[in-house]
């Protein structure tokens, strides 16, 4: 039986209490890590803590705050001792026309997808940098691949996140710190179940447009995450990964 793939590494996941964050949170586990998971739902992150035992501890998290960022680090690194993996999860979605998307809801979807990646990115920076080891993973989106209509807030987060990504990819990079951007496609998660109550149409043609011809699970999108923090990708930075059934090929 080969050996954990993550074995002793420390991860930070945000937007860790459902969907994605939390499959991929039991992958982590599963594969060796010691985690600290964050949500702004503290109640739900501290349920899936309890369901993955002594390896997982939990916090609310605000990601668009400065001072929770530094909480979060300082917790880390008081439990562990070092940062060896930063999944940059937590989002929002907003599928509107332009002229029905507020000042508000624009500034809300750029503070948590794009604010909440840069606060993150910055917070472990230093850490990463002084061990000389780090992965990055900054959760993008297949709508930062192309353009669709009505995501104008959602995909101009997630078009940036992957130009941050490229930039900070370069600058860390002699430090010995990896960055790179994962791109999930129509994924099966509260959030787009939520969304298709909204606009079952957008949401129905989205899925009729994937090439495999059916949504993704949030397990399959871990996998890519679990490759991405593993130390088989030590020579992958500043690049796209794309899990979405072939959507933008």
């Amino acid at each position: 039986m080969p050996p954990p793939r993550l074995e002793g590494k420390v991860a930070i996941i945000t937007g860790a209490a459902g969907g994605i964050g939390a499959a991929t949170a039991r992958r982590f586990a599963d594969e060796g890590a010691l985690l600290l998971l964050t949500d702004a739902d503290g109640a739900r992150a501290e349920q899936l803590t309890q369901e993955l035992g002594e390896r997982a501890t939990s916090r609310a998290h605000d990601v668009t705050s400065e001072t929770d960022w530094q909480a979060v680090l300082a917790a880390a690194l008081e439990a562990h001792g070092r940062i060896d993996v930063l999944l940059n999860n937590a989002g929002v979605f907003l599928a509107a026309a332009l002229n029905e998307t507020s000042l508000e809801d624009f500034r809300r979807v750029i503070d948590v997808n794009l604010v909440g990646v840069f606060l993150g990115m910055r917070a472990v920076a230093p850490a990463m940098s002084g061990q000389g080891a780090g992965s990055i993973i900054n959760v993008s989106s297949v709508a930062g691949m192309g353009g669709s209509p009505y995501l104008t807030a959602y995909a101009g987060s997630k078009w940036a996140v992957r130009g941050m990504t490229k930039v900070v990819a370069k600058e860390l990079a002699r430090a010995g710190v990896r960055v790179n951007s994962l791109h999930p496609g129509q994924i099966d998660t509260d959030m787009n179940a939520r969304q298709r109550e909204k606009t079952p149409e957008l949401i129905d043609k989205l899925i009729r447009g994937i090439p495999l011809g059916r949504i993704g699970t949030p397990a399959e999108v871990s996998h890519a995450a679990l490759f991405l923090a593993s130390d088989e990708s030590l020579y992958v930075t500043g690049s796209e990964l794309v899990v979405d059934g072939g959507t933008s090929a």
